[in-house]
């Protein structure tokens, strides 16, 4: 499957909406809680989750039911850096511009360039 950085940015907006220090989150592919992944199919999110979570942005993932659903802790420090780089909306739109087709790690280093750019000036 193809990298979808929104689909990535998404769950983690999900994760800082739902999430706090004795909360986690499920995904539940049958009853979906989050306005933010609302665009997205069951495929999409759980490959996603796999993706955010071996990147380190978020933290003890477990998978039930043969992946219908995904218990989520929390975001990751690292997981909250990004989306702190890139949770405002002009800075996300110069990532996705500059960054098309890019890995992961090369959008979370480019979200710190640009994001370090935009709130200096």
């Amino acid at each position: 499957m193809k990298l979808n950085p929104s689909c990535i940015r998404a769950i983690l907006l999900t994760l800082e909406d739902k999430c706090d220090f004795n909360t986690p989150w499920e995904y539940n592919r049958y009853n979906l809680d989050s306005d933010f992944l609302a665009d997205y199919n069951h495929a999409e999110i759980i490959y996603h989750i796999s993706q955010a979570e071996r990147s380190d942005l978020i933290k003890n993932v477990q998978y039930y039911s043969d992946g219908d659903s995904a218990l989520i802790d929390d975001l990751t420090p690292a997981g909250h850096e990004f989306l702190s780089n890139i949770c405002c909306e002009p800075v996300w739109k110069k990532i996705l511009e500059k960054g098309a087709n890019a890995s992961l790690p090369i959008l979370i280093e480019l979200a710190k360039e640009i994001a370090f750019k935009h709130f200096l000036d």
